[in-house]
């Protein structure tokens, strides 16, 4: 109950912060409603977890569009395999209109913990945009689960083990727990085909 109540109220500063005035109508039938929008971010489902993340990464599903919301600094230092470098401060720029328009990509933000991230997300469900989600925990969550997962207890249940066999093989495909890799640039463009944004009237609350 109290992450719940703390999640509203982050949601609630961002969009003041934002100049996304909580009683005001939405600009165009496009955009949810504040309302709506809070909704939306209490549920937790458009969290992703580390090892959901790093098992499509090593599957390398095409579906998978991995967006590191942090400077272009932070970025080149470390980031996840394939991941765009968006900062925060150009998400809504129209350049990548198309990225978060495109159909049938599990849109993945992430940055150092979630509060960037999460901004990301508010912004662009706020345009309605679909398939966003963000790594839970960010990148810090991703050292301490993928790249230096911790030995289960003994007491621990079977699958606490099935797990940490899973997050050991991950830490070896990422490089054996080092975080010195960086991508050696942008992924190329990504070929997209553009998807109609859902109207007032398509959809319901």
């Amino acid at each position: 109950m109290m992450k719940r109540i703390y999640l509203i109220l982050m949601v609630l500063a961002i969009l003041l912060s934002a100049g996304m005035f909580l009683f005001e109508e939405p600009d165009n039938a496009s955009e949810i409603s504040p309302e709506n929008l809070l909704l939306a971010f209490s549920d937790d489902s458009h969290y992703w977890s580390t090892d959901l993340v790093a098992d499509k990464i090593i599957k390398q599903d095409p579906a998978l569009l991995l967006i590191d919301v942090r400077n272009p600094d932070e970025y080149l230092d470390f980031s996840l395999p394939g991941a765009l470098n968006i900062p925060l401060e150009n998400i809504l720029d129209p350049e990548w209109e198309d990225y978060f328009s495109a159909e049938d990509y599990d849109i993945v933000f992430f940055s150092n913990d979630e509060i960037y991230a999460d901004q990301a997300w508010i912004l662009l469900q706020r345009q309605d945009f679909k398939n966003l989600r963000v790594m839970k925990g960010g990148l810090n969550h991703w050292a301490v689960t993928i790249l230096q997962p911790p030995i289960p207890k003994q007491s621990d249940p079977e699958e606490a083990f099935a797990l940490y066999s899973f997050r050991m093989a991950a830490r070896q495909y990422f490089g054996g727990g080092s975080i010195d890799a960086a991508p050696a640039s942008q992924p190329e463009k990504i070929e997209i085909t553009r998807k109609k944004k859902s109207t007032a009237a398509e959809g319901g609350c």
